[in-house]
């Protein structure tokens, strides 16, 4: 069962300790280290190599002098006391330990490598930290070997291999770091520097649209389940306002049983919706839920219900996105109705006339969605079972 692909990923559905894309990659990774011998050779010669070019003379020759043997395992989330390593490459005939963390477009905690470092110093003889990450400016806290994904897919393409399957599982890999742009950046295009000045000031802009809307009377504001978070939300790649459920305590945060966000999406990563916005930041109302809620959303009857409802109603030009059907969605926000904002803001030639025209579209979504009796049933059943397990 722990070469299971599917089965390791599956573990991370009902958690958002940690980016869902860094476990999946993760989770392929170490899969395709298992499965590939030939790879994992590869991968060890190439460590090898970056090892002598960082000058660490001593770890350079011990780690040189190093041949995998066949009981090498290779672990994901491994408990170092407290903290877990993404991936754990160990050899039971050899005392020789790889420690590895990925990251892809996030950045490490503080004394997240110091952390590892220190367990293994006391656990294991010898053994080496590497960091992968998605860029070169990721690379921080001294590992002994630091790489990218596209030395990683670099490697996997000088393999050789005359096995057809093997072959497929290599560049589904590749696909994989591709699809979240974890390769090679493109080159800079000349139309980005005319544009430069104008692009820098739309963070402001949508901003501005938000502060505006924070005085609008919102449908949902007036629901007694729901309530307008006083300033603009500006996380997680994100502008905009959001609806949490009352607080019942001060000293308590405000709780997504469910939550409603309303706004702009400017940056994919955190949410892992890298293919809506494709042709720049979206207008988006999300549906977000609270950690005790995440577990099976996606297979809930009223949850699909609600899903099927808004489809069939959504004003043109709005699209709804269902993340619970792809791997290593982000569980804090399965739900994504969007509009690209070129269309959206056609025929605005002012400023003002873009913040009425984004208001009136977001009031006609809440509107909607409060008038549909799956909304009231899916709000009623999460705050059921976020009352349910709060008492546990």
């Amino acid at each position: 069962m722990l070469d299971s692909l599917l089965v390791n990923v599956s573990k991370y559905a009902a958690s958002a300790n940690h980016s869902p894309v860094e476990n999946f990659i993760t989770e392929a990774f170490a899969w395709l280290l298992r499965s590939d011998i030939t790879l994992r050779d590869g991968l060890l010669a190439l460590l090898k190599e970056r090892v002598k070019n960082v000058g660490a003379n001593s770890l350079a020759c011990e780690l040189g002098a190093y041949q995998a043997s066949d009981t090498v395992t290779i672990a994901t989330q491994m408990n170092f006391a407290g903290v877990y390593p993404d991936m754990v490459w160990q050899d039971h005939q050899q005392p020789w330990t790889l420690v590895f963390e990925h990251k892809v477009w996030s950045e490490l905690s503080d004394q997240q490598l110091a952390n590892y470092r220190a367990y293994a110093e006391a656990h294991f003889p010898q053994y080496v930290l590497i960091l992968i990450t998605a860029r070169r400016s990721q690379h921080k806290q001294n590992p002994d070997i630091a790489l990218c994904w596209q030395d990683i897919a670099d490697l996997i393409n000088q393999l050789p291999s005359t096995d057809e399957q093997q072959q497929w599982l290599r560049q589904e890999f590749i696909a994989l770091l591709d699809h979240h742009s974890l390769l090679n950046d493109t080159p800079i295009n000349p139309l980005s520097l005319a544009y430069y000045q104008d692009a820098i000031k739309l963070d402001q802009q949508l901003a501005n649209i938000c502060e505006a809307a924070l005085r609008h009377q919102w449908p949902l504001a007036a629901l007694p389940y729901f309530e307008l978070k006083a300033k603009v939300d500006k996380l997680w790649g994100r502008v905009g306002l959001v609806f949490n459920a009352p607080k019942r305590n001060p000293s308590l945060y405000e709780a997504w049983e469910p939550g409603v966000f309303c706004g702009f999406m400017k940056d994919p990563a955190d949410h892992v919706i890298h293919e809506l916005l494709e042709q720049g930041p979206i207008a988006v109302m999300n549906i977000s839920l609270d950690r005790s809620l995440h577990h099976g959303i996606g297979q809930t009857l009223c949850y699909q219900q609600l899903v099927s409802a808004i489809a069939k109603v959504l004003p043109s030009g709005w699209e709804i996105s269902d993340r619970t059907q792809y791997a290593g969605y982000n569980s804090w926000h399965p739900l994504v109705i969007y509009a690209e904002l070129m269309p959206l803001l056609q025929g605005c030639k002012t400023a003002e006339q873009q913040e009425i025209r984004v208001i009136e579209q977001l009031d006609k979504l809440q509107r909607l969605l409060i008038s549909l009796p799956e909304f009231e049933a899916f709000c009623a059943e999460m705050r059921s079972r976020y009352a349910a397990n709060s008492m546990v």
